[in-house]
């Protein structure tokens, strides 16, 4: 071997060995910060972290939620942990996949009260304010009564608010409308879809619902905003059921 293939040798050993010693040095460096980093975080913790959308007022279940850890020390008594705590619970609001599931994103799932009977009919979609009415809105329930004449009376036609302020418990599946449902559904609505939309009532309301369905020539439902409602006078063309003042 010549004086410069030693010398060549030599390099290549000299830049193998400061190779090596570079990826110590970074090997070191990198586990100093993860410790540091560590140190820094301290304790994980599990949580509960929604790894598939929820629709508001939709059951937050098992299969929507994933277990994630994040930093003991900026963990809150509102974060949940357990899957037990989901039981009964639906979303307050809609949850997007990702977010750290904490106890005022979810509320009671709407349940009857003592005298409270479950009701659902048929709305269409046009009636049923174009697709807005979900879980646990707030709305009127109003009926448009076509004239009749029973002898030498009769009476006029007319519409009347039947219900006040009554939540929606839930919001069935959008289905293709029957032809021979019934009086509530009008010719021009005959080809249309409609929607069972389910309440939770008292017996009286109940009835006033049921009249409404039977014999009314259409069912429409109004959305309700804010918390004071200052109700209109009834109209007195209509001898029906009508809302409690």
């Amino acid at each position: 071997m010549n004086p410069r293939q030693r010398r060549g040798l030599l390099l290549m050993i000299i830049a193998a060995l400061g190779a090596v010693f570079v990826f110590i040095t970074v090997l070191g460096y990198v586990g100093n910060v993860r410790t540091q980093a560590e140190a820094e975080v301290g304790e994980m913790t599990p949580v509960l972290q929604i790894q598939s959308p929820v629709e508001a007022f939709q059951p937050v279940t098992a299969a929507s939620v994933k277990q994630a850890q994040i930093p003991k020390k900026w963990a809150t008594s509102a974060f949940v942990t357990n899957l037990t705590d989901l039981q009964g619970k639906v979303a307050a609001g809609t949850l997007p996949a990702g977010a750290y599931l904490q106890q005022g994103m979810m509320i009671d799932a709407p349940s009857l009260k003592a005298g409270q009977r479950e009701i659902a009919i048929m709305i269409d979609a046009e009636t049923g304010v174009a697709g807005k009415v979900t879980n646990g809105a707030i709305v009127d329930v109003y009926a448009s009564f076509s004239s009749t004449q029973n002898g030498r009376q009769t009476t006029a036609a007319c519409a009347v608010r039947i219900l006040n302020r009554v939540q929606v418990i839930n919001v069935g599946q959008l289905r293709n409308q029957s032809r021979n449902g019934g009086q509530q559904q009008s010719e021009g609505a005959a080809s249309g879809q409609v929607v069972p939309i389910t309440f939770a009532l008292n017996s009286s309301d109940t009835l006033k619902l049921t009249y409404a369905e039977s014999f009314a020539q259409k069912v429409r439902l109004a959305l309700v905003g804010g918390t004071e409602d200052p109700k209109p006078p009834f109209n007195r063309l209509c001898e029906t059921p009508q809302a409690d003042r």
